[in-house]
């Protein structure tokens, strides 16, 4: 989620909260809100440090604000402090407990700290919601967290779930090309690999799949295709493979 915010409107906020005659709009951003938007705008650009502050700063102005502690236990978790993450978790769900959202973030963190039950279990709140709109994005993220400890099966039934409520949903064709591939099962692969390309626009990660994808089906023309697209359009990517050189793929790579 990008969340811009100008300074215009960040002074016209305050002013407008310092001001004894200003009439408050309903639809007007608190300045609790205005610091986690900004906090959420820093963190995605990569400036933990100056996220941290903003968004401790949300928190101070309105404890409970559900949201703002939800951004900053994603904050904490990035930054490798589980701990705090997880307390800012509970706090949100505390506040916030008919916030899906939150929930989803927080099963993500569970399964990351390999607490894979209570996990699933967050993602469940969300699948079984019948008035949550995104439904796929729950699923998406049980699938991703059943196939990273191993559970194939399982995340292949949550991920094609995911499809089924939205079938262009490209983070859920994007794990189904990775478990195909996992499981040898190439064509597969390949087929959720174009259907991926048809629904967003490649990134690096699409393209090295589909190099591996197409190497583990012996293709090596269509890996040099692949190649030239990432060489071409992120030429900057550290994990660009080297100069096309022929070889085999056994399919137990990741």
């Amino acid at each position: 989620m990008k969340l811009r915010v100008g300074t215009a409107l960040i002074a016209a906020a305050i002013l407008a909260a310092c001001s004894g005659t200003a009439k408050k709009d309903p639809d007007e951003p608190s300045i609790s809100e205005i610091y986690m938007r900004k906090g959420i705008q820093y963190m995605e650009n990569g400036m933990l440090d100056v996220a941290l502050q903003d968004l401790k700063h949300s928190v101070e102005l309105d404890p409970k604000n559900g949201r703002a502690h939800d951004a900053l236990a994603v904050l904490y978790q990035r930054l490798g402090q589980p701990a705090d993450a997880d307390a800012e978790f509970q706090k949100a769900l505390e506040l916030s407990s008919s916030d899906f959202g939150i929930a989803n973030n927080y099963g993500r963190f569970l399964c990351e700290q390999g607490q894979y039950d209570k996990a699933m279990a967050q993602f469940q709140k969300t699948i079984t919601a019948k008035l949550y709109p995104s439904p796929w994005v729950p699923l998406t993220n049980a699938g991703l967290c059943a196939r990273s400890t191993g559970r194939s099966a399982e995340a292949e039934g949550y991920l094609r779930d995911a499809l089924k409520a939205n079938p262009e949903f490209a983070p859920a064709l994007m794990e189904m090309a990775k478990l195909s591939l996992q499981t040898s099962q190439f064509m597969n692969a390949r087929a959720f690999i174009q259907r991926l390309e048809s629904a967003a626009p490649p990134s690096a990660e699409t393209l090295l799949l589909g190099i591996q994808v197409e190497q583990a089906l012996g293709n090596e023309e269509g890996a040099q295709e692949y190649r030239a697209k990432l060489r071409a359009q992120f030429p900057d990517d550290r994990d660009a493979p080297p100069a096309p050189q022929p070889q085999t793929f056994t399919g137990r790579r990741r």
